[in-house]
């Protein structure tokens, strides 16, 4: 689903047709002729972060988060939970739902799927986080308060998918 090395996404690029380029947010939509498939290519961090991963994906993914993270977590390729996990580190917002969701579906997820998507997510240490996406907390829609709680809940669910909990 998510294609995040630079070779493979080359290569899965030069098969399709491009159909619409946006210069401001870096974002890219392709035509895969073979499987019919919309394809978009973009760099979720744009200029907040130097040296943030291109990442390659299908669209639309699916609406419902919870078969999102099946899909993801489940796909036996980590790129897909890396891939997701990068995608949300973006939504500190989403984030207490995304921990309840895994906390709820824990043993439906590999357990290598479910760690590189919680390090990725960024919620185990959310201020290095908050700081490499520049947001403002007098702006943010989370407090540092609740961020403190969030990444608690973050290493009690490691903690019980790592001994089976």
């Amino acid at each position: 689903m998510y294609v995040l090395d630079y070779h493979q996404q080359v290569k899965r690029i030069n098969q399709m047709i491009p159909l619409r380029k946006n210069d401001k947010t870096f974002e890219v939509y392709y035509h895969d002729p073979q499987s019919g498939e919309l394809w978009k290519s973009f760099f979720p961090y744009g200029k907040k972060k130097s040296n943030s991963p291109k990442i390659l994906r299908p669209e639309p993914l699916p609406s419902n988060l919870e078969h999102q993270l099946e899909l993801c977590l489940n796909s036996g390729n980590l790129a897909d939970a890396e891939g997701l996990g990068i995608e949300y580190s973006l939504s500190p917002e989403k984030w207490e739902y995304l921990l309840n969701l895994l906390d709820e579906n824990r043993k439906n997820y590999t357990r290598a799927g479910f760690f590189t998507f919680l390090n990725k997510l960024g919620v185990k240490d959310p201020d290095k986080t908050i700081e490499a996406l520049h947001i403002d907390f007098n702006s943010a829609s989370i407090s540092r308060e609740k961020l403190i709680t969030l990444r608690k809940k973050a290493k009690k669910l490691w903690f019980k998918k790592l001994i089976g909990l």
